[in-house]
């Protein structure tokens, strides 16, 4: 992570990652999910009334049969985002939870605004620098496997808003007033966008004619768990599946030795 990224994300709260996935990494996670198409009309059933159809949610990928896991489990350590999660979080983060797909189609309406600096209760989802370091809890890498460009919808954020000093208006969390304030994130499949959960985000109505698809990883600093996670006595039989590497960010929460 170079100091002009340190400097962006601790002014913003977010940082866009250009290209992080190739063109085959995108086409076999989109694989993998069309393959489960059956899985995203189930995972519609606990939406809002009259979002079916639109907004879909789908978990669980990581325990998948091969080979439709592996392109969802290359992303817990992924080569071209790890430093700059070990920039934030520092070397022996954790994947805390996750991970999801939100696909949305033509229709889908906005999701309100959350997060925000002030509303952060403790450490587990706080945002603050000191000594030359960024410490954050909980920390949100969305990959994009379709195209979000200007006026399709999708991620949306407040900049700045992750070092808030008071809450983020009632009119705006539902975008009815100040819109020109909430930015909407401009990303095309590949890239990938890493934030502070304390970063006010949300997702704007879907517009586009293609299906949006985004996955969603969260991360915490190796000590801290804001999920209840995958830890325990014993890891379940997918995460034994894993490789050494993978595994290492499924561990439960502890100080590790310098």
């Amino acid at each position: 992570m170079t100091e002009d990224e340190r400097y962006l994300f601790d002014l913003n709260g977010y940082l866009i990652l250009r290209g992080v996935l190739s063109s085959d990494e995108v086409q076999r996670c989109n694989e993998s999910l069309d393959h489960h198409s059956e899985k995203l009309l189930e995972n519609s059933a606990h939406l809002p009334a009259g979002d079916e159809g639109h907004r879909i949610e789908v978990k669980s990928m990581l325990a998948w049969e091969r080979p439709w896991c592996e392109p969802f489990r290359n992303l817990l350590v992924h080569p071209n985002v790890t430093p700059y999660l070990e920039s934030i979080l520092s070397e022996g983060y954790r994947f805390d939870h996750g991970p999801w797909l939100i696909a949305m189609n033509k229709g889908a309406p906005d999701s309100y605004l959350h997060g925000g600096g002030v509303e952060r209760p403790n450490l587990l989802e706080s945002y603050f620098f000191k000594d030359g370091r960024i410490y954050t809890g909980l920390t949100v890498v969305e990959f994009m496997l379709a195209d979000e460009g200007p006026g399709n919808g999708g991620l949306a954020v407040i900049p700045g808003s992750h070092k808030a000093n008071l809450r983020c208006p009632k009119s705006m969390v539902y975008f009815r007033e100040y819109q020109d304030h909430v930015k909407e994130v401009n990303i095309r499949a590949g890239d990938a966008v890493i934030f502070t959960e304390a970063l006010t985000h949300g997702s704007l109505a879907w517009k586009a004619k293609h299906q949006r698809r985004a996955m969603i990883y969260k991360f915490s600093p190796g000590f801290l768990a804001y999920g209840s996670g995958h830890h325990g006595i014993s890891f379940p039989d997918y995460v034994q599946d894993m490789t050494e590497e993978q595994r290492a960010v499924m561990e439960h929460p502890h100080m590790r030795s310098p």
